[in-house]
């Protein structure tokens, strides 16, 4: 017999500022009630709200588009993405998600699906003031759109009026930028220790490996279905999760630099061997580095493009200039040739020498 499902609920939830707040959990579902985890009589009314408004009639869905909210395919759509993080068939963290959901529906979501197309696409980019950040949530409203469609199996495909992509970063780290930004991420776990932890450790897998964001926080010691791991005696650094699908953004397993096994063996032997490599004080793991790194970037006096992604394009030029072999620096990464060439082959020392010298 399938397992009877729960109704909905309240569950503690660990926050990535790391403090625990009372959230709904209905099946996949997550949703936030901005109530510490000891205010349970607040919690509890907005629970009761929640079953409320559940009870409602639902929308019909064979009423076609022009009765159906944006909002509906929003929700459909990050259940879609919090069920299959939960069961550990995708590796991406649904929280920023969420943030972008937030701004899309605050904008979309008393309007109709019918209501999509160019002309409305572009009033909401104008209401973001950042292209980039538009973009990629719009990018985010038509899969959502397009995937409650396919599912609930109506004829219907609107027209998406994307802003431009954004001219792809060059920017990367010096020697000397890099090691500025240990020294300050160093001197801030000094004064901070419970704040900043493990942002030394970030940095320098983030700097020897190239591993994305997301990844290196996923990290445990030991293997498990949603996290990679490191395997120390083979010297091979698995990104992926044993049951975590693969999907464009590759996270294939590569060989660990001999100094970067001498920092993870003194890590591991300080953590007991036990939990995620990536932790608060408490041992707790973390969900997002951005707040830390930037305290560093500032003091290490570095601009404002200077993010975690930096690390990956840093690790990438410095292969290059190494004169590594594009097939190996490819592998070691989880990119392409192609993309590794046309991004970042004009960084390695023989770029284009013998037409250059042909005559």
């Amino acid at each position: 017999m399938p397992r009877r499902k729960s109704p909905p609920r309240l569950v503690p939830r660990l926050d990535r500022d790391g403090v625990q707040r009372l959230v709904i959990r209905d099946g996949a579902v997550y949703k936030r009630t901005g109530c510490l985890v000891g205010e349970t009589e607040i919690a509890a009314e907005k629970l009761a709200q929640y079953i409320g408004q559940k009870k409602q009639k639902p929308v019909a869905v064979e009423r076609g588009p022009d009765h159906i909210s944006c909002a509906t395919a929003l929700d459909y759509y990050l259940a879609a993405k919090q069920a299959a993080a939960e069961n550990g068939d995708d590796e991406a963290d649904t929280e920023p998600l969420e943030g972008r959901i937030a701004f899309l529906t605050a904008f979309w979501g008393d309007k109709p699906l019918s209501s999509i197309d160019g002309e409305t696409c572009r009033e909401y980019a104008a209401s973001r003031k950042r292209p980039a950040a538009a973009r990629r949530e719009l990018e985010d409203m038509r899969a959502a759109v397009y995937l409650f469609c396919k599912e609930k199996r109506l004829n219907f495909r609107p027209y998406f009026d994307l802003p431009a992509k954004p001219v792809a970063r060059e920017r990367w780290l010096t020697r000397q930028e890099a090691a500025a930004l240990l020294r300050a991420a160093l001197r801030l776990r000094r004064a901070r220790p419970k704040t900043y932890e493990c942002l030394p450790r970030f940095i320098i897998i983030g700097l020897y490996t190239g591993t994305r964001h997301a990844a290196i926080l996923k990290l445990n010691w030991n293997r498990g279905p949603a996290g990679g791991w490191p395997d120390l005696d083979a010297g091979v650094l698995y990104r992926r999760g044993e049951r975590v699908r693969e999907t464009t953004k590759r996270r294939p397993p590569m060989r660990l630099p001999r100094r970067a096994i001498a920092h993870l063996k003194r890590w591991k032997q300080k953590d007991g061997g036990k939990g995620p490599v990536i932790h608060a004080k408490g041992g707790e793991p973390i969900g997002l580095m951005r707040k830390s790194f930037d305290a560093a970037r500032v003091k290490a006096k570095l601009g404002e493009e200077v993010t975690p992604h930096i690390l990956r394009h840093t690790r990438a030029t410095w292969l290059m200039q190494r004169r590594v072999p594009i097939w190996d620096a490819a592998g070691s990464l989880g990119m392409t040739v192609k993309q590794m060439e046309s991004t970042y082959g004009h960084h390695h020392p023989d770029f284009q020498q013998s037409a250059a010298d042909a005559y």
